[in-house]
């Protein structure tokens, strides 16, 4: 592709008609970046009172790939300007009601509503590069077309990433030399305008339209077969090999797979097709027979590792139930089957029936009852039934019967880790059908990462991690709490601020010339200076005793509380000090045990 420099009509004149062509995309664009630069400009502490603007970046992004491929598809349609609107506008009430359809926000809510946006952002980038060829059947063009839009994103990243680059060292040149204070978030503005405006004008400018290739467009680059032929195929071949010689070990040692090798099945059979797409348009000349055999043959190999892939992913899921990685593992599998099977019998084999495909199976698995979110939410609720069922506290209509009963430790692990995934991936409201009362009740009504914990422990059952080895019972009272995340701190009068300071299982940190470490028989923080050799010393049992006797409830104390609660002070004749926690948990009992300890510590030095 040969690359000339613009004159500024030219770029104006691009400009004018990119917008002319693409004006919903453009729109998305403008929206996310504006929405971006917003949303820099907020301090971190009152990030989440302004969710909707960070949704309004994740949908409006959304929007740029997904009118693109309505308008391009219009065009291969040549339908007239009336249907072309009418089709961005469904397209907008779609994301208009994405934006309000999640339970909370993107960046706020349940890990599955995350999840759902990354399968929607894959499938409209597929959109974009079958939209054209739906009605289409040339091939060949789908894979130039392909082919020229992959070329444009990466002239359209290097052109942004050098004026990023050009531009902050300029700014940086008049933050030292003339002296202007240029904050810290331009530089990120900058890269946001020139990714959300510069990066999607220049590579929407380049999108081709349908009859309008040049010989160029198709003719294949030597130095793409290179690359392929001699880096890329080579190393799928090995790593296929690895993974036959596996199997080998498998049905010789007669042991099931372990739940990695299918990460590898996919990641390199995929590889594999991927390479082939790549060698596709010259696979049918003379002197490149071998890429048809290689292609027939590699198929055909597949097929034992496909099998493979099946009774790993089916082995995880028989002894843990569905999980959302799971169920995208299994359908994958799925797809790749289809894939493998339609190259080996096909005559055809049409290329475009991968991206077409795949999109498919991405929509019919994100929304529905059947979907990975829907599956996933049922096949773990069922084990958490199971759990609670063989030690009699389930009732006949499926809610909790709180018992005196010790659970054995390793139920309640497993516990601990269903009702954690439940809660962290599909929302508190998952676990409602345990309870008859409104689960918001249970947790306050404030959604928290204390949740978890006021959850199994309504349920009767005290909260355990996966990594921990003893029966926690004879330790006490469980306490959890976290400072909340509107306390702003001053840190005026104090010569150093240790920020996020965390000691858990190794309770030792090191922050610069501090150390900090927490001796756990004594219940104190020391804080040394491994210049000076100079310490202090700040015990934590008293606001430990003050948070739980003010915040006491049941059994399980976990709350979400003011920074001023959490505050521990100390002074020497070397130091005064100032510990704000953010997060604190543990046992008391006769004695404290501290598990884990999250704290700001604020230093002066005296003199």
């Amino acid at each position: 592709m040969k690359l000339t420099l613009p004159s500024i009509n030219e770029v104006a004149q691009r400009s004018l008609n990119t917008t002319k062509r693409f004006p919903f995309a453009i729109f998305s664009a403008l929206a996310a970046t504006i929405s971006a630069i917003c949303f820099s400009e907020i301090e971190f502490s009152n990030t989440k009172d302004y969710y909707w603007l960070s949704d309004m970046i994740f949908v409006s992004v959304l929007g740029v790939s997904f009118f693109t491929g309505i308008q391009t598809f219009s065009e291969s349609l040549k339908w007239d300007n009336t249907k072309n609107i009418i089709a961005k506008s469904i397209g907008l009430l779609m994301l208009v009601g994405y934006y309000f359809l999640p339970e909370g926000y993107l960046t706020e809510g349940a890990n599955e509503v995350f999840y759902r946006y990354f399968v929607l952002f894959l499938i409209s980038h597929l959109f974009v590069a079958f939209a054209p060829f739906i009605k289409n059947p040339d091939v060949n063009e789908f894979w130039g077309y392909n082919k020229t839009l992959f070329l444009n994103f990466l002239i359209s990243a290097l052109y942004s990433a050098v004026l990023f680059f050009g531009l902050s060292i300029a700014l940086l040149s008049i933050d030292n030399l003339l002296g202007f204070d240029i904050k810290d978030q331009r530089f990120l503005q900058l890269w946001v305008f020139l990714v959300g405006v510069f990066n999607t004008f220049f590579f929407l400018a380049r999108v081709p339209k349908m009859g309008e290739f040049e010989p160029s467009v198709t003719e294949y680059p030597k130095a793409l077969k290179v690359f392929v032929q001699y880096v890329l195929i080579p190393i799928v071949t090995i790593y296929i090999l690895i993974l036959y010689s596996y199997l080998v070990k498998i049905i010789v040692q007669w042991e099931l797979p372990t739940g990695w090798v299918a990460n590898l099945v996919l990641s390199f059979s995929i590889a594999g097709i991927f390479s082939l797409l790549l060698l596709h348009p010259i696979k049918d000349e003379a002197r490149n027979n071998w890429i048809r055999l290689y292609s027939k043959l590699y198929y055909i190999g597949l097929v034992p590792l496909v099998v493979l892939l099946f009774v790993s992913i089916g082995t995880r899921i028989s002894e843990y139930g569905v999980t959302i990685n799971r169920f995208y593992v299994a359908t994958l599998a799925v797809w790749l089957a289809g894939i493998v099977i339609y190259f080996i019998v096909s005559k055809s084999k049409n290329i475009k029936v991968i991206p077409i495909s795949l999109a498919l199976i991405g929509f019919g698995i994100t929304f529905g009852p059947f979907s990975a979110f829907s599956v996933s939410e049922r096949s773990q609720r069922g084990r958490i039934a199971e759990v609670l069922e063989s030690n009699n506290m389930l009732s006949e209509n499926g809610t909790v019967i709180i018992d005196s009963t010790k659970v054995p430790l390793i139920n309640r692990k497993e516990f601990s880790s269903l009702v954690r995934y439940l809660v962290h991936n599909h929302g508190i409201e998952s676990m409602q059908p345990f309870f008859n009362e409104d689960i918001e009740e249970i947790v306050g009504g404030n959604s928290s990462k204390s949740d978890v914990y006021k959850i199994t422990n309504a349920m009767g059952i005290q909260h355990l991690e996966s990594w921990e080895k003893e029966d926690t019972d004879t330790l006490g009272e469980y306490f959890s709490f976290i400072s909340s995340k509107d306390e702003q701190y001053e840190i005026k009068g104090y010569d150093y601020l240790l920020s996020s300071v965390y000691m858990g299982s190794n309770p030792v940190d090191q922050k610069g010339e501090f150390k900090i470490s927490y001796n756990q028989l004594e219940d104190r923080i020391i804080i040394l200076d491994e210049g000076s050799q100079k310490s202090i010393s700040v015990e934590i049992e008293p606001v430990v005793n003050s948070l739980t006797s003010e915040f006491k409830n049941t059994d399980l104390i976990s709350a979400e509380v003011s920074g001023s609660l959490m505050k521990l002070e100390g002074e020497n004749e070397d130091f005064k000090v100032k510990l704000i926690l953010e997060n604190l948990s543990g046992y008391r009992s006769d004695t404290l045990w501290v598990k884990h300890l999250r704290t700001h510590i604020f230093i002066k030095l005296k003199q």
